[in-house]
């Protein structure tokens, strides 16, 4: 899917990576993460946000929740993570990293709220009074005040399946009322997901961007102070300018780090492809290369390879990815090549649900490039 934007727009990423692949300092089954692209993008990112006057939450998961990218991001001016699930929320601040936004797309369980809370998260989203009572329980016994963001939904929104859920917007007043009620917790603001979607090349507001708007207006008539309107999905430096136009607060980039967002398939984006995956051929079966897998991910629409027995000179040939009922054990490749022949792929990926290898790399442009050690898709080093 990216592979062509990878070769036109940062192509000494793939020099570099099969060079290093080749001296046998990276792993099969690899994504290589460019930091010092990361860190470029992530400052074009910052300096958007701050022209637009938006704050944004960086997310991790599509990167491993890797360490090494994470302080590059905060070092380029985005200094708090946006935490999808509490698992990736106790990773993040185990790293030092500051917790932004947690509990959106997945809330708190009351077996997590202690140790979460004991890291100050700025807000945490719920989608029921039910999940607000346990925040504010949990709150309660630490002596803070923790902000929420109300999940807002109406009839004709798009969510994702196995996403649903979320405030009625017709019961916002009762629902403000009873939170009211609730000790050490207070309405900071509204959420939703997706906001933004991409057709046909084009950032558009979603059905949810207009509830958003509309449940700031019921809650600040209802007398809520509404300091947060957060609408993440394809963040970037071409969309920011939307999210101000809209009253958004702020934004969670999470694929525009790495350049790999639906717009990325347009030309003419200000962020630059920053990864890859990089494993080699297996053995050869009936005319085709399975090469060793683990990186798969079905929604990355994947065509292309690119298969390399020396640097400098890659071929491209097609992909032919497992069907949705089987484990990639194996991805494989048209034609027979050499067992051990290095082969490339980039695509939009979600590291975090792989069973991939993720490597950074710091210096890839420059003629002593460095491995940063090799990681697994929860961000701890396993070498």
């Amino acid at each position: 899917m990216f592979l062509h934007s990878l070769l036109e727009c940062n192509p000494t990423l793939v020099d570099t990576s099969l060079a290093l692949y080749q001296e046998g300092r990276i792993p099969p089954n690899s994504y290589i993460l460019d930091i010092d692209q990361v860190s470029a993008n992530a400052t074009a990112l910052a300096k958007a946000a701050r022209k637009s006057g938006i704050s944004l939450y960086f997310m991790t998961k599509q990167i491993g929740r890797n360490p090494i990218a994470s302080q590059a991001i905060v070092e380029a001016g985005i200094s708090k993570a946006v935490a999808v699930d509490p698992v990736e929320a106790l990773l993040l601040a185990d790293q030092g990293v500051a917790l932004g936004h947690v509990g959106h797309l997945v809330q708190v369980p009351p077996y997590y709220l202690d140790r979460i809370l004991s890291h100050q998260p700025e807000v945490m989203t719920v989608f029921s009074l039910e999940a607000a009572a346990n925040i504010s329980k949990a709150a309660r016994k630490r002596g803070i005040v923790q902000k929420l963001l109300l999940r807002v939904v109406r009839d004709g929104d798009y969510l994702y399946d196995a996403q649903h859920g979320g405030f009625a917007f017709e019961s916002l007043a009762t629902v403000a009322e009873r939170i009211a009620d609730l000790p050490n917790v207070t309405i900071a603001g509204v959420t939703s997901f997706p906001s933004l979607m991409v057709e046909q090349g084009v950032a558009k507001p979603t059905r949810n961007f207009e509830t958003l708007c509309l449940a700031t207006d019921e809650l600040r008539k209802l007398g809520v102070v509404v300091e947060q309107i957060n609408a993440p999905s394809v963040t970037s430096v071409s969309t920011i300018p939307t999210l101000a136009q809209m009253g958004a607060t702020h934004g969670e980039p999470g694929h525009a780090l790495t350049g790999t967002t639906p717009l990325h398939t347009v030309k003419g984006q200000t962020e630059v492809p920053a990864y890859l995956y990089v494993t080699e051929v297996s053995h050869v079966c009936e005319g085709e290369s399975y090469v060793f897998g683990g990186g798969y991910y079905p929604r990355g629409n994947v065509q292309h390879a690119l298969v390399s027995s020396q640097v400098g000179n890659p071929k491209l040939v097609r992909a032919v990815m497992p069907d949705a009922e089987s484990i990639d054990y194996y991805l494989k490749v048209e034609g027979e090549f050499p067992v051990g022949t290095p082969v490339i792929f980039a695509f939009r990926t979600q590291m975090f649900v792989t069973r991939a290898n993720v490597v950074p790399i710091v210096g890839a442009s420059s003629s002593r490039p460095r491995v940063e050690g090799i990681y697994n898709v929860e961000g701890k080093q396993v070498k």
